[in-house]
């Protein structure tokens, strides 16, 4: 149906404590088709257990001054910095791969 301009169907995911993701149809045709108990509550929690942060702007300043690359695995750390991979996937070599991963071959993660 592309009465409503082609707006439907989408997606809509919403993140809170948790995560929804609901496709949505039409005006109130809408159905909940996944969702993570991973969400702003994990977070929070995570930052609770780690840190002596009081509140979330607190977490926030914290978060400006730290360097996630020493504790996530990067792209390039699994393909290599200036690998042809990289290029060939369309991937920059300081994106994401796993958070926390490099914490895995950690003798003390802590450190």
């Amino acid at each position: 149906n592309n009465n409503n301009g082609g707006l439907y169907p989408y997606l809509l995911v919403t993140i809170g404590t948790g995560v929804s993701i609901l496709r949505v149809d039409g005006p109130r045709k809408h159905e909940r088709v996944s969702g993570s108990t991973i969400g702003g509550g994990t977070y929070w929690g995570i930052c609770r257990l780690l840190t002596t942060a009081k509140d979330f702007q607190e977490v926030l300043n914290l978060a400006e001054r730290g360097d996630p690359s020493k504790v996530d695995m990067m792209v390039g750390d699994i393909y290599g910095q200036n690998s042809d991979a990289l290029e060939k996937l369309g991937l920059p070599a300081n994106i994401v791969a796993s958070s926390f991963g490099k914490l895995v071959a950690k003798p003390n993660p802590a450190e």
